[in-house]
């Protein structure tokens, strides 16, 4: 196999551009097994080979109790996510279903005025013609605006919601990439954990003291199936995830989406003249810069993919943005086609554990980036970007940008 720098954690220059590299496996061998952390990996890169293991999970299970402990285990802040992510079988349908009759259509457009406000309020800081940070003076302030809405936690919180989710993105899949875990990364996780935990319970017990309706914590706690309901360690874990999966990767969405206007000159001069395409648009930039790299299965028996086996127990990390990029699937894959079809990327994975929050993260990206079509002639990433230390995540952690009103 090709000699290739290939870690997340590790390489800057995978981190600053993982896409050839990933390419490059893709298309020999598509399976790669490694051994650059304190666990074994197969990676998967291929579309058909991804897809194959997001919908077989009586092969290949998301149940991260199948991971080893100890310290890394505390750095990847896995026992945190006693969720559905994580849950299999009945436990998971139980999870999911309560998942389901809580984020119904019409509770997600509930809130779309209020992600129209902030939206506009938004605007008009950026159209102000002063140059600003797009991650957390636009994008962050919009996607934390409404998470902490719809999970009935005080705005009051946003910054300190954004340390502990930096904390959760910069650990993820360390056990992976990194052959010894730094005693303080394992450090932060832990403390994370605690005080994630902490704040969670602290809201829960002030909610059943003065109970309200229309958030998701008041939902998540009072929904059944089969006459259960959720448990309180189930409802944190639930609204640890919705904080995570709410707030980073819609943030890095608007962001990428607005680094791909700059990249794609044509296409983004197309846009404002046919703001009608922004559906599109926000697809593509699913597939082409998905917030979310690649997640972890683990098998459950021997199994063997395009010509390579891996054993029962084997980790196994399944690489979205790759599949995403896979030529086999998508005409031209590194070019931004706001009007591609059909366009069945897997940005929110694919079957059992399809993103249950993909309708919101759609919602908020769409009118965020319909906004900057109409109002803008142009914008000017006025300094490089500055990236997370992660590269199992498409996040930038500052751009620097100036928007041009029309």
């Amino acid at each position: 196999m090709m000699h290739l720098d290939f870690n997340a954690m590790t390489s800057p220059t995978f981190r600053q551009n993982p896409y050839p590299v990933l390419a490059a496996l893709q298309a020999n061998p598509g399976v790669v097994h490694l051994s650059p952390g304190l666990v074994e990996s197969w990676h998967i890169l291929r579309y058909d080979d991804v897809r194959h293991v997001l919908l077989t999970p009586e092969v290949f299970s998301s149940n991260r109790a199948l991971q080893a402990q100890g310290d890394f285990a505390d750095a990847n802040l896995g026992f945190l996510f006693n969720n559905m992510i994580s849950a299999t079988g009945d436990r998971h349908r139980r999870l999911r279903m309560i998942g389901n009759r809580v984020f119904m259509p019409k509770f997600i457009e509930s809130f779309r005025p209020a992600v129209e406000t902030v939206v506009e309020e938004r605007m008009e800081m950026a159209l102000s013609g002063e140059e600003f940070d797009l991650v957390e003076d636009f994008a962050a302030r919009i996607t934390v605006a409404m998470i902490t809405a719809i999970l009935g936690l005080p705005l009051a919180d946003m910054e300190q919601i954004r340390r502990w989710t930096a904390v959760l993105g910069d650990n993820s899949g360390a056990s992976t990439w990194l052959s010894e875990i730094d005693p303080s990364m394992a450090r932060r996780g832990r403390e994370t954990g605690e005080e994630l935990t902490a704040y969670f319970k602290d809201h829960l017990e002030h909610r059943r003291k003065h109970p309200r309706e229309g958030d998701l914590i008041s939902a998540f706690s009072s929904v059944e199936v089969d006459g259960q309901k959720l448990s309180e360690g189930e409802v944190l874990s639930m609204a640890m995830l919705l904080l995570l999966a709410g707030n980073e990767t819609t943030t890095n969405l608007i962001t990428n989406f607005v680094r791909l206007l700059d990249a794609f000159p044509d296409q983004a001069a197309r846009l404002r003249a046919y703001p009608d395409m922004t559906q599109g648009a926000v697809e593509e930039t699913i597939r082409m810069r998905n917030s979310i790299r690649n997640i972890d299965r683990f098998a459950l028996e021997e199994t063997t993919l395009s010509g390579v086996t891996i054993p029962k127990g084997g980790l196994v990390v399944v690489w979205l943005t790759a599949a995403n990029r896979d030529p086999g699937q998508f005409d031209a894959p590194d070019d931004f086609r706001p009007d591609r079809t059909p366009n069945r990327h897997l940005g929110f994975g694919q079957g059992l554990h399809l993103c249950l929050g993909a309708p919101l993260a759609r919602m908020e990206t769409q009118i965020a980036a319909r906004a900057i079509l109409e109002r803008t002639r142009a914008i000017d990433l006025t300094q490089p970007a500055e990236l997370g230390i992660n590269a199992n995540f498409d996040n930038v952690i500052r751009q620097m940008v100036r928007f041009h009103a029309k």
